[in-house]
């Protein structure tokens, strides 16, 4: 198809420059399917299953095709008319949300049998699979969930010599790509999402679809972008450096590599890489990228990180009950009242975080998408790259802006990996030598519930025996103990996750859904003050509104300090075997809270 760009292949090394393959000239490339959806239909693809053509998020044109399944198959696949020995395939891919390894292009045998496979996996890295030789290959190359971007799998089918390439967003990933042994049999089929009995859930939006017998690619002819200009680093902590660069005209997205690996494939022109090491120096580059091509890449800039410790320590910001539905009437908006919908300015204590902990209800009334995108994304969302969040009551409510049918739907299509895999969202990840646990506290819309022997308790017995960090920290929006001026101040459901907690010694535990902010001294499963015991926080200050807390002669045992009086969010400086809290608040008040403590 004419304007379509051509990309060099493997045998043309010396066109690739630190780890970004230029584009070739527009082409005409031998296509044997080109699909935008635009018809509306399926009716250019063989077979099909929990796929479907929509309006809803689209790359160009008004029509795009998504693959949504809770488990099971969810695909379009095409049978050749003619196997091919060397084939390539593309599309632009928005991977809305997802659990676990995720099939996103795919190439097959006639006889159905996996060949090649483009996987994303829980952490949104991008995999290649050798299904012949059983062999997995994990890039450095992260996906941004809810963005799109251009892949294509070229798989050269020659035994011993044969070849297996993916690009993204028109650079070659390299450290994925190279010499394969595919087998014999040449390819007879190609497919676009998981045509098996996978058993986690997907959510994936695919768009100008391309297969081809020469290098290929999605996308309408023009030019692609300049290069980018004006790149700078800084390493604000041993454990992240951030990155900013000037907008290059025409681009839609945007390829950071790391040391000559792709990293990276923003919409924006900042990123914030937290997987560096301490005391460490690193060379980035950035590309811009538009549905025409890659362009060369930046400048290097090199950035050298801390040693640990360096930078005074790795702070975490936490908060729940956060974002306002845009009706409500302190919205004012998006400004807030001093009654509520503080979002706006709880958001601003944030700046100089290395990670932010939202810990749930983090936009209400239902967790609409629309509503995210208007409230919490243009305050807290200034540090989505940097925060994970946990499921909670408002994800599953049907009442507000944007909901839709009950259930977690906006979350997901916000939050993505960051929120955990859909559809249960518990997850752990470790940073700056911490260990994380986010849980989902909303037990009937979890399978078996919070009990003991449920999926989720069972998950987190093997996460904790898999994990036994010196210092982890726990996150469950309902908190196990809270000192509420009414009704009961403990919450049962919660015991068995606290039974597993304490004895494996985790070192604290935040939440929220209460609007106060209180902080427990060390107490086990059942309330009792122990120093090995687990630290509870609630920080249900974010900013939606604020509630009040009982009198401090009648709170619950073993709670050392709470306020009633102010938003804010908590700050944790985290250290080799030490951690340092210290509560900041929205505005004036003479309410402080901060000290220093060892883990266990």
């Amino acid at each position: 198809m004419p304007g379509r760009r051509r990309y060099r292949s493997l045998v043309l090394a010396s066109a690739i420059v630190a780890g970004v393959l230029l584009p070739m000239g527009p082409g005409s490339a031998a296509e044997l399917l080109s699909d935008g959806f635009e018809s509306g239909t399926l009716s250019r693809w063989t077979t099909s299953a929990n796929f479907g053509a929509e309006q809803a998020i689209v790359h160009s044109g008004a029509w795009a095709g998504r693959a949504s399944v809770t488990s099971g198959s969810a695909h379009v696949t095409d049978v050749l008319a003619q196997a091919e020995s060397d084939l390539y395939a593309s599309a632009f891919v928005d991977v809305v949300s997802h659990s676990g390894s995720t099939p996103l292009l795919r190439m097959r045998a006639a006889a159905g049998k996996v060949m090649a496979s483009i996987n994303v996996n829980a952490k949104n890295k991008l995999v290649l699979k050798n299904v012949h030789r059983g062999t997995t290959l994990v890039s450095s190359l992260e996906l941004t969930p809810g963005a799109f971007v251009e892949l294509q799998l070229h798989v050269l089918v020659n035994g011993a010599s044969g070849l297996g390439e993916v690009w993204a967003n028109g650079a070659r990933v390299n450290d994925i790509s190279g010499a394969q042994d595919f087998g014999s049999d040449p390819v007879g089929r190609v497919v676009l999402g998981r045509n098996n009995a996978g058993s986690t859930a997907m959510d994936v939006v695919f768009d100008d679809a391309v297969i081809s017998t020469t290098p290929s690619g999605g996308g309408g002819g023009g030019s692609p972008p300049p290069t980018p200009t004006g790149l700078s680093g800084s390493a604000p902590s041993s454990h992240r450096v951030d990155l900013t660069w000037n907008a290059s005209a025409g681009a839609t997205g945007y390829v950071v590599a790391r040391d000559g690996l792709m990293l990276a494939t923003p919409a924006s022109t900042s990123y914030s890489d937290t997987s560096v090491q301490p005391a460490s120096t690193y060379s980035y580059t950035v590309a811009a990228t538009n549905g025409a091509g890659s362009s060369g890449p930046s400048a290097p800039v090199s950035v050298h990180t801390p040693a640990e410790n360096g930078g005074g320590g790795n702070v975490v910001m936490a908060a729940g009950d956060i974002a306002c539905d845009p009706t409500d009437a302190n919205y004012a908006g998006g400004d807030g009242t001093a009654k509520g919908c503080r979002q706006k300015y709880t958001a601003q204590l944030l700046s100089g975080a290395d990670q932010v902990l939202a810990l749930g209800d983090t936009q209400y009334s239902c967790g609409g998408l629309a509503a995210r995108q208007q409230a919490y994304d243009p305050t807290w969302g200034q540090y989505k790259d940097i925060t994970h969040s946990i499921l909670s009551d408002e994800d599953y409510d049907t009442e507000g802006t944007d909901c839709g049918a009950a259930g977690p739907d906006g979350y997901f299509a916000y939050w993505g990996a960051r929120g955990g895999p859909d559809p249960y969202g518990y997850h752990s990840w470790d940073f700056a030598g911490w260990h994380f646990i986010a849980l989902n506290s909303e037990c009937s819309d979890v399978p078996g519930g919070c009990k003991e022997g449920s999926p989720q308790n069972d998950w987190l017995e093997q996460d904790l025996a898999a994990h036994p960090a010196g210092c982890t920290i726990a996150m469950l929006h309902k908190p196990r103990f809270r000192s509420k001026a009414k009704g009961s101040q403990v919450t049962g459901a919660m015991k068995p996750f606290w039974d597993d907690l304490v004895p494996a010694g985790v070192e604290m535990i935040l939440g929220g859904d209460s609007h106060f902010y209180e902080r427990f001294a060390p107490q086990d499963a059942s309330g009792n003050y122990d120093p090995a015991g687990m630290v509870q926080w609630v920080v249900g200050v974010g900013g939606k509104s604020l509630m009040k807390t009982a009198p401090s002669s009648a709170r619950a045992p073993n709670s050392v300090t709470a306020s009633d009086a102010t938003f804010g969010v908590l700050k944790l400086t985290l250290h080799p075997g030490s951690y340092d809290w210290q509560f900041l608040k929205d505005g004036s008040g003479s309410f402080t809270d901060t000290g220093s403590a060892a883990c266990h």
